[in-house]
């Protein structure tokens, strides 16, 4: 199956099937195809998705979960380990493949119909062209299987804060070709997350 990059105002990463057709949404809103990483790529460092770093700990109140994905060919592994208090959520959502790992300092979510999206800042990444101190998002989209696409880097000048951030874009309004099904695990998001 192959697997397409898209952009979204700065770095969406979206991942589905290539031949998907998007699902009504405007040319303004909907992501721009771009790159697709080579095999050679894939075969040169397959074993980073099998070394995904262990996601901050949280103690009671926690929510997240681990699942594995196809992304560009390959299987990819995301992790979220998070707490809400009230409105408030912290924690780590940490993604590897075999780009590298991309690791999540989450500061805030939200929900818009079936899909959570959980926000923060790049702490660290080793994946090409991506740096800390960005805005990334993960976003989930109910289900079953659960669909997933990552959003890894918008410069932190987009918005004042992470809740901003979050506002300033609409998953709902995202083609099929931006989602890709998990293919094992599930997350779980917080039932009482204040709005």
């Amino acid at each position: 199956m192959r697997m397409v990059f898209g952009v979204l105002a700065s770095t969406l990463l979206v991942v589905g099937c290539a031949g998907a057709s998007g699902g009504g949404t405007s040319a303004a809103s909907a992501p721009a195809p771009s790159t697709v990483a080579s095999p050679s790529q894939a075969a040169a460092s397959a074993s980073a998705a099998a070394e995904t770093p262990a996601a901050t700990a949280t103690p009671k109140g926690g929510f997240g979960g681990k699942v594995q994905f196809k992304l560009d060919g390959g299987t990819a592994t995301t992790t979220v380990d998070a707490l809400a208090e009230g409105a408030k959520v912290s924690g780590t959502a940490v993604t590897a493949y075999f780009e590298g790992t991309h690791t999540v300092r989450l500061g805030c979510a939200n929900q818009n119909g079936d899909i959570w999206t959980l926000g923060g800042t790049t702490e660290k990444t080793t994946i090409h062209n991506e740096t800390p101190g960005t805005w990334s998002a993960l976003m989930v989209k109910a289900g079953s299987p659960q669909q997933i696409a990552i959003w890894f880097s918008q410069d932190a000048s987009a918005a004042k804060d992470c809740d901003a951030w979050l506002a300033s874009f609409n998953p709902l309004e995202f083609g099929t070709e931006t989602w890709t099904p998990v293919e094992s695990g599930s997350l779980v998001f917080p039932a009482d997350l204040a709005p």
